[in-house]
C-alpha cells in the first residue's frame, strides 16, 4: 500500500509539472505511468485464473501417533509469470499446516511435501488453501482461497495387550475346557445313548443304523464363539474432553481389544448406542472397526442398560460381551444377569473418572459387580492400558453361580 501511495504521489507530481510548464514529455510520462499502473492491476487480477493448486494425501489413512503426509502442487498454467506467491496451507487436522513463499515462471510447476504427526482421531479435511500474489512492481496484492477437496482419516490409537487373556468362562473359548453342553454348537464331541426327550435332530442316523440302537450327538462349547465389544457412548456419562477424557480412553480400549482378539482369529463385533458391526474375522473387520471408532461421538441419551436390553437378541448362546463404560449407576447390572441366564458371559471394563464426588458411586458399583460375580477391570484415567488389562479381572468367573 505504501508503494502504491508513493507511485500515485509521483504521478501527481508529473501531472502538475506538465500542467505548469506545458511540457509534452511530462504528459507522455504521466500517461506511461498510468498505463504501468493499469497493467499491474490487470496482471494481479488475471493471476487467480492461471493458478491451480492440488493437494494429494500420501497417507489417506493414518493412526494417532503416526505421520500424516501430503503432496502440494502449485501450477502456473498461463504465459505470464508469477513474480511472487504466498501460499498458506491449512487443514482441520491439528498441527497440520504450512506457509510457502515462491515464484513461478510461465507454465511452471512447484511441489512440496507437508508432514505432521496425527494427535487426534477423526476425519479431517485438507484445506482451505489461501494464496496471495501481486504484480511485479508491488503495487497491488490479491488474496483468494481454494476450498478443501480431500480429507484424511485418522484411526484411534491401539495399545498392545500381550498379557490380556480371556479367562475360562469369561470369554467363550478363552480356556481349554472340554465340557459337554446341552445345546448344539459347531464342535461335535462324540456320541451317547439316546434318552427320552432328546431332540430328534440330534440323532445320528448312520451310526444308529449300524449299531442297531439310537445314539445322539454330543457337543462342546465352541472355542471360537463371537465376542461383542459394547462401548458405552451415553452422553449422560461423557462430559470430559481431550486425550484424557473417558470418551477417548474408551475408544482406545475398544480399538486395542478388537485388534488383540482379531489377531487371535476371534470373531469380533462392535456395538454402541447408534452403530452395530456384526462379528467377523480378519484384517478387513479390524479396518471396519477402526474406521467406525475414528468418527463416532457420544450423541445419544441412552444408558448402557437400555442398550443391552434393546439389542440382546443379537447375542447368541455362548457369545461373550465386553462392556466398556464410565457409568456409576448399577441399575444396568440386571441386563447382564439376564444375559448370563441365556448362557452369555460378560466382562466389564469400568473407567474411573476424576470428577469430584464419584468415589462413593464407584465403590458402590464395584460392590454390585462383585456381588453379581461379574468379572471387571477398573481403569484409571492415566493408567497404562497394557498394565491395567494385563492382570486378571477382579472377580474370578468360576465363582459365579451357575
Amino acid at each position: 500500500m505504501a508503494r502504491l501511495l508513493a507511485f500515485l504521489a509521483l504521478w501527481l507530481f508529473v501531472v502538475v509539472t506538465a500542467l505548469a510548464g506545458g511540457w509534452s514529455v511530462m504528459f507522455k510520462i504521466s500517461y506511461l505511468l498510468l498505463l504501468l499502473l493499469a497493467a499491474g492491476w490487470l496482471w494481479t487480477r488475471l493471476s487467480e485464473r492461471a493458478l491451480v493448486i492440488r493437494r494429494e494425501p500420501l497417507t489417506p489413512r493414518s493412526q494417532v501417533g503416526d505421520r500424516v503426509r501430503e503432496r502440494i502442487t502449485v501450477s502456473n498454467t498461463w504465459w505470464l509469470p508469477k513474480p511472487w506467491l504466498d501460499v498458506q496451507v491449512e487443514s482441520a487436522l491439528p498441527g497440520h499446516a504450512g506457509r510457502y513463499f515462491l515464484s513461478l515462471s510461465a507454465r511452471e510447476q512447484w511441489r512440496a511435501e507437508l508432514e505432521s504427526t496425527a494427535s487426534q482421531r477423526g476425519l479431517y479435511s485438507l484445506g482451505p488453501t489461501r494464496v496471495a500474489t501481486g504484480d511485479p512492481f508491488g503495487f497491488f496484492r490479491h488474496e483468494w482461497e481454494f476450498a478443501a477437496e480431500t480429507s484424511v482419516l485418522i484411526y484411534p490409537a491401539t495399545v498392545d495387550l500381550p498379557r490380556f487373556r480371556p479367562l475360562d468362562g469369561a470369554l467363550a473359548g478363552g480356556g481349554q475346557r472340554r465340557e459337554r453342553v446341552p445345546h448344539a454348537t459347531a464342535m461335535a464331541a462324540g456320541l451317547r445313548e439316546y434318552y427320552p426327550g432328546d431332540p430328534l435332530n440330534r440323532i445320528h442316523w448312520p451310526n444308529s443304523a449300524r449299531l442297531g440302537r439310537l445314539v445322539v450327538k454330543e457337543f462342546e462349547e465352541d472355542p471360537v464363539s463371537d465376542v461383542w465389544i459394547v462401548l458405552d457412548l451415553d452422553r449422560n456419562v461423557h462430559r470430559g474432553e481431550g486425550a484424557l477424557s473417558a470418551e477417548e480412553q474408551g475408544i482406545t480400549i475398544a480399538a486395542s481389544l478388537a485388534r488383540h482378539l482379531l489377531l487371535q482369529n476371534r470373531a469380533v463385533g462392535l456395538l454402541t448406542q447408534r452403530h452395530v458391526l456384526e462379528p467377523d474375522r480378519g484384517t478387513r473387520q479390524l479396518l471396519k472397526i477402526l474406521e467406525l471408532l475414528a468418527v463416532i461421538r457420544p450423541r445419544e441419551w441412552q444408558g448402557i442398560g437400555a442398550l443391552l436390553l434393546s439389542t440382546n437378541a443379537r447375542f447368541g448362546r455362548g457369545t461373550s460381551i465386553i462392556v466398556i463404560t464410565p457409568t456409576r449407576r448399577s441399575d444396568w447390572l440386571g441386563a447382564l444377569d439376564d444375559l448370563r441366564l441365556r448362557g452369555i458371559a460378560s466382562t466389564v471394563i469400568l473407567q474411573e473418572t476424576p470428577e469430584p464426588g464419584t468415589a462413593e458411586a464407584t465403590m458402590a458399583l464395584i460392590a454390585a459387580l462383585s456381588a453379581a460375580r461379574v468379572p471387571y477391570y477398573l481403569i484409571k484415567p492415566d493408567q497404562p492400558l497394557d498394565q491395567a488389562l494385563g492382570a486378571p479381572p477382579a472377580v474370578d468367573p468360576a465363582m459365579r453361580p451357575v
